[in-house]
């Protein structure tokens, strides 16, 4: 059993990643209904550290005061949290979630080229690119291809698929780094991260947001929705964020992005009363190979 449980520890903090993340799309959507995005950004970020820091000071923990720490912290508070969170909320408001969706699935297909040119002896095999052209490929029926409407040459619609993708980039590019960073102090420094991308995303809200905040026209719906998203897919999933990375690496983290619109479509069947159907079906097929190809070369 104590054999058992330290292997199956990453595959459940993916898990709740999945739970977490999964159900931000709709969450981050509701907050936009009467919260800039730039805000959106910068309040979910502040909530998150407010989160962990409650839980590091019950802890009775210390943030180390090294150059070394806070020069990490601040990577990736930036490519990490204040960068991605703001482009993605941006793109956002001019795509359907379900295509932000699809578009972050190109996280493990990044990832793995970022891995092969900037992590030591890390492999680009020729299972692991099928493997994720498998899983991408799942996406898009998953998902469908409904999305795809006349809207499709509109400037907006099309600047809002670029910054999604730009989003995804930063935040794979943050994973990277952050596997070659110190390992030590991970708790630590998800928390620092948190503040650092706080403090930045604040300054980008004040000077560059077209619209203040205005508390008396924020709905009761995305105060809770903002609140929601702070403390789960920010605050809490940053910490399981940095754990699975330590564990097994940024290529397995980036499983996630195939196995979030999968819980997005369990929630619709027993919540929403979807149907699947054929094109579903076999897009679930898809992603399972997918998924199955990668890790078994990733152990």
């Amino acid at each position: 059993m104590k054999k058992i449980l330290p292997s199956l520890l990453p595959y459940l903090l993916l898990s709740l990643l999945v739970v977490m993340w999964g159900s931000a799309f709709a969450a981050l959507k509701v907050s936009l209904t009467s919260i800039p995005h730039l805000w959106v950004m910068s309040l979910r970020l502040m909530i998150g550290s407010l989160t962990i820091a409650i839980v590091f000071l019950l802890m009775k923990k210390r943030l180390p005061m090294t150059l070394e720490f806070w020069k990490w912290s601040l990577i990736i508070g930036i490519l990490g949290f204040s960068v991605p969170f703001s482009i993605i909320a941006w793109g956002a408001q001019y795509i359907p979630s379900s295509l932000v969706a699809i578009l972050m699935g190109a996280n493990p297909i990044i990832t793995l080229i970022l891995a092969y040119f900037l992590l030591p002896n890390s492999s680009l095999s020729f299972r692991m690119a099928v493997g994720v052209l498998l899983g991408l490929l799942g996406i898009i029926l998953l998902v469908g291809f409904g999305n795809f409407s006349s809207d499709l040459y509109q400037f907006q619609f099309i600047y809002g698929q670029l910054a999604v993708l730009t989003g995804t980039f930063s935040f794979a590019l943050a994973s990277i780094l952050l596997k070659n960073s110190p390992q030590e102090h991970s708790f630590e420094r998800a928390l620092g991260s948190l503040i650092c991308g706080s403090a930045i995303g604040l300054l980008l809200a004040y000077f560059f947001s077209d619209t203040s905040l205005i508390l008396s026209n924020i709905s009761f719906k995305s105060l809770v929705s903002i609140i929601l998203l702070g403390i789960f897919p920010t605050g809490i999933a940053t910490v399981i964020w940095f754990k699975v990375i330590a564990l097994k690496g940024p290529v397995f983290l980036a499983l996630v992005n195939y196995l979030i619109p999968v819980w997005a479509l369990i929630l619709g069947i027993f919540l929403l009363n979807e149907k699947i159907n054929f094109i579903i079906g076999f897009g679930l097929i898809l992603i399972t190979i997918g998924v199955w190809m990668i890790e078994k070369r990733i152990n």
